[in-house]
């Protein structure tokens, strides 16, 4: 197991390859997944802090986007 909690190695191993690399070994994909989840996790975790400031228990698409840009 490459050490990654959730997100499936085909779909890093296509966005890697779609970057332009020919061959991709289970440790970049792994490496990645794990990059990948810890910047998602980031901003998932200032989505919900904004959507609790609105007084809402549901994260919105605005909330993410709005995420993203802090």
């Amino acid at each position: 197991m490459s050490g990654h909690k959730h997100l499936p190695n085909a779909p890093i191993d296509r966005l890697i390859r779609d970057a332009g690399a020919r061959r991709v070994s289970e440790g970049a994909t792994g490496e990645m997944a794990k990059a990948l989840e810890n910047f998602a996790e980031e901003i998932a975790r200032k989505a919900v802090a904004i959507a609790k400031h609105a007084g809402r228990k549901t994260v919105k698409a605005a909330d993410i986007k709005l995420a993203l840009r802090t």
